[in-house]
């Protein structure tokens, strides 16, 4: 899909492994160049926290951090010497990670999803994403808040992982469908309006006088 204005584009590619890289969100014109990329098995909210916030006006004042976001939500923020930031989710699940290399400079967020997180690195992985190092911060912070909103979220009977710190409730099918039709709706408000093509009046041309013609 491409924006009206072709500034951005986005890219679903599904291969037969979930875990590899399926979305892709990028902008085609400068300045700033940056993309965004997710698996399969990343969740809808996720991916939506982005896309929803690109169609939105962008805000006049200034967004708030990552870091900013996700500790007012109980993460843990640790730093090192170089500069990369690290931030835990309270239940351990979710690395959110800055890396900066000290050849390279700032390479982007990774963010990471996994069962466990040991010392040979995440275990049982469930999602990961990319966040470019030039992805413009009311983007970054719309991924953070999707991240860490503890809003219930829709599923499917069989589309459940187990796991303990889940809390299930049963939804009937028109309360489904109302979610669904709401946020269309709101993605729909802030569709540009289509430019009304204006008539060009076609300029007066001198009239000239046609020969005599002979009398018979």
């Amino acid at each position: 899909m491409t924006s009206p204005d072709h500034a951005f584009r986005l890219d679903l590619t599904p291969t037969p492994s979930s875990f590899t890289r399926w979305w892709r969100i990028d902008n085609n014109l400068g300045p700033g160049l940056w993309y965004a990329t997710f698996n399969g098995d990343t969740p809808a909210e996720i991916v939506a926290g982005l896309t929803d916030a690109l169609i939105r006006p962008e805000p006049e004042e200034p967004s708030p951090s990552v870091a900013e976001v996700l500790t007012g939500r109980g993460w843990e923020h640790t730093t090192s010497e170089t500069g990369s930031q690290r931030l835990t989710s309270p239940d351990g699940i979710v690395h959110m990670e800055l890396y900066v290399s000290p050849s390279l400079g700032v390479m982007g967020w990774e963010i990471e999803a996994a069962h466990h997180h040991g010392e040979h690195g995440p275990e049982q992985r469930m999602w990961r994403a990319h966040l470019d190092a030039a992805t413009p911060a009311h983007l970054l912070a719309a991924v953070a808040e999707a991240i860490s909103n503890p809003a219930p979220v829709l599923r499917a009977r069989f589309k459940i992982n187990d796991s303990a710190h889940l809390t299930q409730s049963a939804e009937i099918g028109a309360e489904v469908v109302g979610a669904h039709k709401q946020r269309l709706a709101e993605a729909r408000r802030h569709r540009p309006k289509p430019r009304l093509a204006t008539a060009v009046a076609a300029p007066t041309l001198p009239r000239t006088a046609s020969p005599a013609r002979p009398s018979r």
